[in-house]
């Protein structure tokens, strides 16, 4: 009797375990905003030099960015909440992922996009995508 309570308290105990990775939700799909900064692996400070030292500021206006108060390019405000601003490069989910494909390659992304390839690496872009998920 005691082991088939044992083994019926084991079989409960597995009911609130999480789904399967193959249960999952594709990448593409806007997560809440919580699970955003989770996935963010960047340093803003450094993102925010970045941002003037790239030249973003020239196009770009950001709150919270020193200097970066360009018109030529979208205005940053709110591209960090996903209900606000639910799309990229008007055809791209807003994710972490999404931003720093975005910013990495435009022209993959968006053919004839004025925004230019700056050549940024892996980590440079992690820090700018920091930058710009923290813009609520």
């Amino acid at each position: 009797m005691a082991s088939a309570l044992g083994l019926a308290l084991l079989l409960l105990s597995g009911c609130g375990a999480s789904a399967p990775p193959s249960a999952a939700k594709p990448a593409d799909k806007a997560a809440p905003a919580n699970e955003a900064a989770a996935q963010v692996t960047g340093d803003a400070n450094n993102g925010r030099q970045l941002f003037a030292a790239k030249g973003c500021v020239a196009c770009h206006a950001a709150p919270g960015v020193p200097g970066a108060t360009g018109t030529i390019g979208p205005n940053l405000a709110g591209i960090g909440d996903r209900q606000k601003r639910p799309q990229l490069a008007g055809n791209l989910s807003n994710t972490p992922e999404n931003l720093k494909r975005w910013i990495k390659d435009p022209g993959a992304v968006k053919p004839g996009t004025t925004m230019p390839n700056l050549n940024l690496s892996d980590k440079e872009a992690d820090d700018l995508v920091a930058v710009l998920v923290a813009l609520r």
